[in-house]
């Protein structure tokens, strides 16, 4: 064995007497381990206290813009297109009494005339006929006091024959001068007696004829056609120097002072708009205004364009006449007024024809209630912060939820912090360290109350 090795195995014995050392002072020293404390540590939420606000029903539905009132241009009497409008073309806009054609009027104004003529030549035979009359009425005047001459002598006459002083020869010539004299204011009687009747035959005649003049003058009237409103051509039929058909078609406009919009919505979703007048009678007259105050509806028009949203205040106008079959829906007619007035270029354009739109149906506000995000329910249950900053599960009863927004019949007290951090797991009694979200709080009374949208 060499010496190295020898020395190696020496090294081995100071190493083992280091370890006994050691393991004799530990066990002299006598120290027990210490035991780490376990803390809990809090969950950070978010909440809210729990706002108490008067909820505003509403519903959303959609529909295509339709003008509020269209109008054809029919052509009510017959003639040749003499004048068309510049701007009578489709999509051109027209105010109220701009002349939209003229139809050539030659031939009713010669109709005028010829009536005017007649009644003229119809009112001077009444004059005649007047004349005629007083004529007639001077000469039975006198014709009767020669008749009654006449009676006289023949008096007298008769007294005479019976006197023998004359003969019974002169006695009746002188009856047949009466007789005649008789017979003559006959004819003047009755003469004098038809004039009435050929007066009111002739009065007749003239207002015959002045009718017939006063249609010739509406005729003449209708042979210009004017824009009844302010208007948007969508149509047009007629040429110049065309012939129009009484009854035709030339044109068609519709009004720019309202636009209609006819909005389908589901009965489950038109229910809460009615919930304040619930069971109380439409009227004891059913008529559409009557009805427009019962249900108490107001509207908001929304288009987006570009990604920017656009609206309208609208107003309620009356309901559909009936459900529709295929998807069982409520049709709601909402009218807005003066779009093109409100238009603004490049900012706000009018609503027009076949635009599709939302429409936002509001209802009166609902009595005031506890109202949470619906996020914040969970299966009947809302989390909120009790006592100490634990935890507490609440047992809720939802009285109305209208997109994000869920209002309770009862469970949640005013003011209550509710927490809307969704917690996983939640533990009745754990630690929270809550943190208000005033964000969140401002979004949902806005919500609420309608000054947000719904989403």
């Amino acid at each position: 064995m060499s010496s190295s090795k020898k020395f190696r195995k020496l090294l081995i014995f100071p190493a083992i007497a280091l370890g006994v050392a050691i393991f004799i002072l530990l066990v002299r020293s006598n120290h027990k381990p210490k035991r780490a404390q376990i803390s809990e540590q809090p969950r950070a939420v978010r909440v809210i206290p729990a706002p108490l606000v008067s909820v505003v029903p509403r519903a959303i539905g959609y529909g295509k813009v339709q003008p509020g009132q269209v109008w054809e241009a029919v052509a009510e009497v017959g003639g040749t297109i003499v004048e068309i409008h510049p701007d009578l073309k489709r999509g051109s806009l027209l105010a109220k009494g701009d002349i939209l054609l003229r139809i050539d009027p030659s031939s009713y104004d010669l109709a005028q005339s010829r009536g005017e003529a007649d009644v003229k030549e119809l009112q001077a035979q009444f004059r005649e006929l007047e004349q005629k009359e007083k004529n007639i009425s001077r000469s039975l005047k006198v014709e009767k006091s020669s008749l009654a001459l006449s009676k006289k002598e023949l008096d007298r006459r008769h007294k005479l024959a019976k006197t023998k002083i004359i003969s019974r020869s002169e006695v009746d010539q002188e009856e047949k001068r009466f007789l005649a004299q008789q017979a003559k204011v006959q004819d003047l009687q009755n003469t004098f007696d038809r004039i009435p009747a050929q007066k009111q035959a002739l009065s007749a005649k003239i207002s015959s004829a002045r009718s017939r003049v006063e249609d010739t003058r509406l005729d003449l009237g209708k042979t210009i056609i004017r824009a009844p409103f302010n208007c948007r051509i969508s149509e047009v039929n007629v040429e110049l120097a065309q012939y129009a058909q009484p009854g035709k078609v030339l044109a068609e406009a519709y009004d720019i002072g309202s636009s209609e919009i006819l909005v389908q919505m589901p009965l489950s979703a038109m229910k809460p708009l009615f919930e304040q007048g619930k069971g109380e009678p439409l009227a004891t007259e059913i008529e559409t205004e009557m009805l427009r105050k019962a249900l108490g509806l107001s509207a908001v028009v929304r288009l987006n364009v570009g990604g920017e949203t656009i609206e309208w205040k609208g107003r309620f106008s009356r309901p559909s006449e009936a459900l529709d079959p295929q998807t069982g829906t409520v049709g709601m007619y909402v009218v807005v007024d003066d779009t093109y007035k409100q238009a603004r270029i490049g900012v706000r354009p009018p609503l027009v024809k076949n635009m599709y739109c939302e429409v936002e149906l509001r209802g009166r506000p609902m009595p005031k209630s506890v109202v949470i995000p619906r996020s914040a329910l969970h299966q009947g249950i809302v989390y909120i912060v009790g006592p100490q900053n634990r935890l507490e599960r609440r047992s809720v009863t939802v009285d109305y939820s209208q997109g994000e927004l869920v209002s309770l019949k009862k469970g949640i007290t005013p003011g209550e912090k509710v927490i809307v951090t969704d917690i996983i797991p939640a533990i009745g009694g754990m630690l929270l360290t809550p943190q208000t979200d005033n964000n969140l709080l401002k979004s949902l009374i806005a919500l609420a109350t309608g000054e947000a949208p719904v989403k």
